[in-house]
């Protein structure tokens, strides 16, 4: 193989490699950003949220006026299950922490409990 060659190929993967890293990079990023946008109204408002929906839909004002009460209803039913489900997963974190107790230390108890403190947009 010639110097040329070697060196053509050389340079190829290196921006493969390049390329490849830049893509991963690029694709968290953008994860990044999409996990930061408001997943529902309780960061929008429910106004706005409520706004989107009807644009989203391009619904006229007699299907807006329409579709108004029922996503009033389905957000408060929505409100109400995510507020028990929340119950019940710090029920079973609060369980799991006790059985875990015989078997970590005091610090490393601690250091758990912050980390669920900061999973959980309620905790004290």
């Amino acid at each position: 193989m010639t110097t040329e060659r070697k060196r053509a190929l050389l340079i190829i993967s290196i921006t493969l490699v390049i390329g490849v890293l830049l893509g991963a990079l690029s694709v968290s990023l953008v994860g990044r950003e999409v996990r930061k946008q408001p997943q529902s109204w309780k960061h929008e408002g429910r106004e706005a949220f409520i706004q989107r929906i009807l644009e989203v839909a391009d619904a006229n004002p007699d299907q807006a006026r329409q579709m108004r009460p029922l996503l009033e209803e389905t957000m408060d039913k929505i409100d109400s299950l995510q507020e028990q489900t929340g119950i019940q997963v710090k029920t079973l974190i609060d369980s799991f922490e006790v059985k875990l107790k015989p078997i970590l230390s005091e610090e490393q108890l601690s250091q758990l409990r912050e980390f669920h403190r900061g999973r959980r947009p309620n905790s004290p």
